[in-house]
């Protein structure tokens, strides 16, 4: 289980993030939706899934979810600030360029071994619904509802191994 947890405590890491995108993009008065960046994200995940022997389709599934997540999050903070006002102060002085994408990217690879690491375990239908408490507990990041957590760890559960490139 110790596999599995580490799996979704950097999944939430990562969507920890988004309320620094969400900041950044608010700031500079950029759309949520950004699909040349999604399109990137995506191909690099895929690439690096398949260097880890992760089929790639199996993997797309996970990844949309994901970005579908992250762009949810970004959206309940872009409504919380256009209701409650949004204070710059208050978030950290991050460049989206130069510090948050690089960590993203960085935790993204991480996700992809992590993912190969706690395959096993995913893919054993009497660890199912452990999976989803454990999900539960570790995706703390604001605003992520269980329904999408039980989403990607059935998209876990259905990714498969290929023969490594």
């Amino acid at each position: 289980m110790d596999a599995l947890r580490g799996l979704f405590s950097l999944i939430d890491r990562r969507l920890s993030y988004m309320k620094a995108v969400a900041a950044y993009k608010w700031a500079q008065g950029l759309p949520i939706d950004d699909a040349k960046r999604e399109d990137i994200v995506l191909r690099d995940s895929l690439s690096a899934s398949a260097d880890m022997g992760l089929d790639v389709e199996s993997m797309r599934e996970f990844f949309l979810l994901q970005i579908q997540i992250a762009k949810q999050v970004q959206t309940a903070w872009h409504n919380k600030w256009k209701s409650e006002g949004f204070h710059r102060d208050s978030l950290p002085n991050t460049g989206l360029e130069a510090q948050i994408r690089p960590a993203l990217i960085e935790i993204g690879a991480d996700i992809v071994r992590q993912i190969r690491e706690a395959l096993p375990l995913l893919q054993n239908k009497d660890c199912l619904q452990r999976c989803i408490t454990s999900i539960r507990t570790e995706l703390k990041t604001e605003f992520i509802e269980d329904e999408m957590k039980i989403k990607l760890v059935e998209s876990l559960a259905r990714v498969k191994t290929t023969a490594p490139r």
